[in-house]
């Protein structure tokens, strides 16, 4: 081998020396965890540059070399090929971000569904990557003492079924046990200063300019005949003489009414002071216009100026919640706390500074929705610690047959038949975790599947009377609707046309991710022996909780007992036999307590806003236009409209206090225009309306917060905006296809 021609640099050395340098190591060191040379090194000398010249001039071959000097050279080829190996996937992760992009084409400042290194959850596969060789966890199995167990708390479950069906339910919820707010009277009411003063903590005297609030609660009409009776509504000043006595001078009138035939009826007026001396003390009187005596409560406040813009205002307020979460500047949790304490400091405003105290502002909260959630989130959380979710997983893969888009399908038919026939909130707990785990052991993103499958748990649950809290409302608000109605009505649209074309819509969104990689070939036998039911013992607990808790949510029709109540005591036996004495462990890590906070501030949001009458001037408006139509007109104008507006409103609102103001528009339009107006018929609109709604936004429907809650705490977070999209989509294409469903089966075949 011929020598190497010396320079200045090298000092007259012969090639094959090491010269010495500063910090010199034979090679550089490696990182255990990623096994390639640190990046940071000393600098060489000669320059690495001259030594790949010399090596391509001359050909040399390390195998010719002393191991130090192969080392030396060894490095400088093997710190090039990461190098090169580096730009290669530098670039390969550059063409993913723009196949990821496309998801969100219409919306290019949307983020992509990236889960970045701080996203990615321990134990999670990193996308793009093989998945990694997991070795079979220890199994313990179920002993003749965990059997017993599992015996004994079956009976306790057949007994709670039983208890549950064999107790008489009170529905009746008109009357809180909390006692109604105003004095009850029968007309004709006289009022008085002392004994009968309408007026809340005897503010009957004002200044120019101040809000009277009238809040009657007006009980059925007497009689089954058609005359609409009012009960006149008299606001008498009263004015000292010189002698010493009072006399009533009526400066305001108002017509409350008609009553409702089967249910009590409020109505809420605002009276603005502008009569001369208001500063005197005022007195309410009630009359029947017909003369036919009417009971009723009545409540009159005081308030301020700015309760004559509380709609405008609660818009606002709404408005620029959706914009923080949009924007993500906190974390969503405390946007709809801040937000409610927002809207509860301009409702104190409006009631002249009032507050309410702390167990008042409790009585807005959907404790049915939040009891519902804790109880079910206890219940999985046991369930997870078993295998089970990773043991549905790997047959859901087996089942696809190595194709993403037949998973896609077949998971979003499955949650779509569940919802049909359980809450899908309980859907959704039930399903992501599974979905997560198929996903790791794929190496694939989750959440195109996890959105997927809320949005057709949003859809399969309005099929059916007990699928969403909605129709659970309308189902028990309308005495013509019954269990069997929803699946005649509404059930043959949701599955022969809204879940076929959403799937084929979702498909195509999600298009760039199905074909971004192939689905690996897995070993279904070795799949099966890698995960497999790890803890019997919890799982017997669990399980047979789990399986008498839907038998329970099926047979809601016939024993009418809250869910909630359902899903608490389940939870309650349950961890009793799992986790007796490490209560603390289950709340820790099962309870997600930022959703269940988030539902809280929410639900102080929707009904404070309710409270300044944003609902109310909904529903109101809506009546407005839909009766000064002509009268061949108004039945396919109110379906769009109610479906529309309904589906519009509760994508931003929570869909269950919008149906609950809905119901009494919906029976008056009905009972004003009965030959024209079926009131069946506007349930299924309303019915479509609200649930299909839920999947317009993030915020749309309970189902939706809890499944980002669960993929948050997974490490793959959904955004705001990563929701939007598809969800907006389906919500459109499914309201359009529920609509002209109606038009041509209850208008033009009808």
């Amino acid at each position: 081998m011929t020598g190497v021609p010396t320079t200045a640099s090298t000092g007259g050395l012969a090639f094959g020396e090491i010269p010495p340098y500063s910090g010199q190591q034979p090679s550089p060191p490696i990182t255990p965890d990623t096994g390639r040379p640190a990046r940071k090194h000393q600098p060489s000398y000669p320059p690495r540059d001259v030594v790949r010249g010399i090596l391509r001039r001359k050909q040399v071959s390390l195998d010719l070399l002393s191991p130090q000097q192969a080392d030396f050279f060894g490095a400088m080829e093997r710190e090039e090929e990461i190098r090169k190996h580096e730009e290669v996937i530098a670039e390969e992760e550059e063409e993913e971000e723009e196949e990821m992009k496309k998801l969100f084409f219409p919306l290019k400042f949307a983020p992509p569904m990236r889960g970045g290194k701080k996203e990615k959850a321990h134990g999670e596969v990193e996308e793009g990557r093989p998945p990694k060789e997991v070795e079979a966890p220890h199994v313990v199995r179920a002993t003749r003492v965990d059997k017993i167990k599992a015996l004994i708390l079956c009976c306790l479950m057949i007994a709670f079924v039983g208890v549950c069906i064999g107790w008489e339910t009170h529905e009746d919820e008109s009357h809180s046990v909390f006692g109604l707010v105003g004095k009850a009277c029968v007309t004709d009411c006289l009022g008085d200063r002392e004994f009968r003063n309408f007026f809340v903590g005897n503010e009957d005297h004002f200044d120019s300019g101040d809000i009277i609030g009238l809040t009657m609660h007006l009980d059925p009409r007497p009689s089954e005949d058609n005359v609409f009776y009012h009960v006149r509504v008299d606001i008498a000043r009263l004015d000292e003489t010189t002698v010493g006595s009072f006399t009533q001078t009526v400066v305001k009138s108002i017509e409350f009414g008609p009553p409702e035939a089967h249910e009590r009826k409020t109505i809420h007026e605002k009276v603005t002071v502008n009569w001369e001396t208001p500063q005197n003390h005022h007195v309410i009187n009630a009359y029947s216009e017909t003369g036919v005596p009417l009971s009723f409560t009545l409540a009159a406040t005081k308030q301020s100026p700015l309760s004559d813009k509380s709609v405008l205002i609660a818009a606002l307020i709404m408005v620029f919640v959706y914009v923080f979460i949009l924007l993500e500047v906190i974390h969503r949790t405390l946007v709809s706390i801040f937000g409610s304490m927002v809207a509860l400091f301009f409702f104190f405003l409006m009631h002249n500074g009032e507050t309410e105290s702390i167990k008042t502002i409790m009585l807005h909260q959907e404790w049915s929705t939040l009891g519902l959630l804790f109880g079910m989130m206890v219940l999985v959380g046991e369930l997870s610690h078993t295998g089970v979710f990773e043991w549905l997983a790997v047959r859901l893969l087996v089942s696809s047959k190595g194709s993403f888009n037949r998973l896609m399908v077949l998971l979003g038919l499955l949650t779509a038949l569940a919802s049909a026939f359980l809450d899908n909130v309980t859907t959704m707990l039930l399903l992501a975790p599974v979905t997560i785990d198929m996903c790791g052991i794929l190496g694939v993103d989750p959440r195109p599947y996890l959105i997927t499958e809320v949005i057709m748990s949003n859809i399969g649950g309005t099929a059916t009377q007990i699928g969403d809290p909605p129709n659970i409302i309308i189902g028990s608000s309308f005495e013509e609707v019954g269990f069997v109605d929803f699946i005649v009505n509404v059930l043959p649209c949701i599955f022969l046309f809204a879940v076929p074309l959403s799937l084929m819509l979702l498909l195509w969104i999600f298009k760039p991710f199905m074909t971004m990689k192939e689905m690996p070939e897995l070993d279904a036998e070795k799949l099966k022996l890698t995960y497999p039911i790890y803890d019997e013992p919890r799982l017997l607990i669990a399980g047979t909780s789990t399986f008498f808790l839907i038998i329970l949510f099926f047979l809601h029709p016939l024993h009418h007992k809250d869910t909630a109540w359902l899903a608490l005591i389940t939870a309650l036996l349950t961890i009793s036999f799992t986790n007796p004495h490490d209560v603390q462990d289950v709340l820790r890590n099962h309870v997600e307590w930022d959703t269940l906070l988030f539902f809280a501030g929410l639900f102080v949001l929707v009904e404070v806003c309710a409270a300044m009458g944003l609902l109310e001037a909904i529903g109101e408006a809506l009546a407005d236009v839909i009766k000064a139509q002509s009268e061949s007109q108004q039945l396919p104008i109110a379906i769009t409209l109610i479906i529309w507006v309904s589906a519009i409103t509760s994508a931003f609102l929570d869909n269950i206090p919008y149906t609950a103001t809905m119901i009494p528009v919906v029976r008056i339009l009905s009972d004003e225009l009965p030959d024209t107006l079926p009131i069946k018929t506007l349930a299924w609109a309303l019915s479509f309306g609200a649930c299909l709604g839920g999947n317009g936004t993030l915020l749309g429907a309970s189902a939706n917060i809890v499944t980002a809650g669960i993929s948050s705490n997974r490490g793959f977070k959904i955004s705001f905006m990563n929701f939007f999209y598809p969800g907006m989509m389906a919500m459109i294409l499914t309201t359009a296809i529920s609509n002209l469903y109606m038009v041509i089966v209850y208008v033009w075949v009808g």
